[in-house]
């Protein structure tokens, strides 16, 4: 008999030890007011025309109140003893008791010998989806009386709604540190891949300019094309991860625009060159401006990548920067990105800023892509406060132009 009682005792303990493991994983002791749960707990009290409702949690030996109407909101936790609410997490059933001073488990407790002498009192539990009740929504008087029937269904409700809530709030919870493992997962392997992918694209450069045979000069080029494309790929999923968890800010700094031209330059003219496609720049700039480089850099490779992808052998592609200055402290950086290529048709144009694998297509030469990227570019475009625009005719090419303001000191950024 005594190891049987003893391993009651065990399960009971196991029980309580889940059920406050349960409550602890909503992170709400010892929390602030929420308005939410102030309406819910005035709204119990309107159905039940009682002066106090209150939301009420239940630990190993404290009480802690989320919300209360009608009262003051306690300071400290209440022992776990002192409680009524414990009697409803007993036994996860709504408890009515209808008067306080009569009943042997309650008549003793300071709030009814004492205080404010409470006669009623109704409460539902509040139950988690694993059964386990974690607290008591629960409503108080001074006076004996007793629901109705409607009023405890309804008070059931509103009971299910605070517990909704938590439920949400700890789903929300830990989204939000997925989220935030996922970014810096992704910040981790993005490092890892852009170093050695920049270091082949370093030694193909420095190959083409060793070789003179033909045959290896274009194995290089191919070489470099493809640690390219798939930087350019890297950079893409890496910004995509970032942009959907908001991990997205500018960085301004004073930008030299000849020297974007120039790494523009060496990236894309081997993949020019392979597809035998003039590939032009015309950068009518003179001044350093403010932007975020490697946003911007981003948008402009991306640009001149789709460009080239979808422009056919023995075509051009021509990459244009100036800069409107029609107002003082109004001046704004155009980028213009003209193609001889393929073109697209209004329908392709609607959903061309889709983040989506059915705006995937292919290159004139089987070239792939995210099918993300330009959803990607229209994000940082507008993170800096300005606009994209797309013109284009079947087999007559595609313009992707690309206005956005820049400032031209420190002072023009406050």
């Amino acid at each position: 008999m005594k190891s049987v009682k003893a391993n009651k005792v065990k399960v009971k303990d196991s029980s309580e030890s889940e059920r406050v493991h349960s409550l602890y994983g909503y992170n709400v002791l010892d929390t602030g007011e929420e308005k939410e749960f102030n309406d819910l707990a005035r709204l119990a009290a309107e159905i039940s025309n009682s002066p106090i409702a209150r939301i009420n949690l239940v630990d190993e030996d404290s009480l802690w109140t989320k919300s209360v109407f009608g009262m003051k909101r306690p300071a400290a936790k209440l022992p776990k003893k002192q409680t009524i609410c414990r009697y409803t997490v007993q036994t996860k059933k709504q408890l009515e008791i209808e008067d306080l001073s009569k009943d042997q488990r309650t008549s003793s407790l300071p709030q009814v010998t004492g205080g404010p002498k409470m006669r009623y009192y109704f409460g539902v539990p509040l139950v988690d989806p694993d059964g386990h009740a974690l607290g008591a929504l629960c409503i108080l008087d001074f006076k004996s009386r007793k629901l109705t029937d409607t009023q405890k269904r309804q008070l059931q409700i509103v009971a299910d709604e605070v517990m909704a809530r938590f439920e949400l709030s700890k789903k929300n919870t830990e989204l939000e540190k997925l989220n935030e493992h996922k970014v810096t997962l992704m910040k981790m392997l993005s490092h890892d891949m852009r170093s050695p992918l920049n270091g082949i694209i370093g030694m193909s450069s420095l190959l083409m300019s060793e070789v003179d045979d033909d045959s290896h000069r274009e194995i290089a080029t191919l070489l470099e094309q493809s640690a390219v494309q798939l930087n350019q790929m890297v950079d893409e999923i890496m910004s995509y991860t970032l942009i959907e968890s908001k991990g997205f800010s500018l960085n301004l700094t004073l930008t030299d625009l000849d020297e974007v031209v120039t790494s523009m330059k060496r990236l894309f003219s081997p993949s020019a060159q392979s597809k035998r496609i003039t590939l032009t720049f015309d950068n009518q700039t003179d001044k350093k401006v403010y932007v975020d480089r490697g946003k911007f850099e981003q948008i402009f490779g991306n640009l001149l990548s789709n460009a080239l992808k979808f422009t056919n052998t023995g075509g051009w592609v021509t990459a244009e920067l100036t800069i409107e200055d029609k107002n003082k402290g109004d001046a704004k950086l155009q980028l213009q990105v003209r193609d001889s290529g393929v073109g697209m048709d209004d329908d392709q144009i609607a959903r061309l800023f889709e983040a989506s694998r059915s705006t995937k297509k292919e290159g004139t030469l089987g070239e792939k892509s995210t099918g993300i990227g330009l959803s990607i570019i229209k994000h940082f475009v507008e993170l800096h406060s300005g606009n994209i625009e797309v013109s284009s005719r079947l087999g007559r090419g595609t313009v992707f132009t690309i206005k956005m303001p820049v400032p031209e000191s420190i002072s023009d950024l406050d």
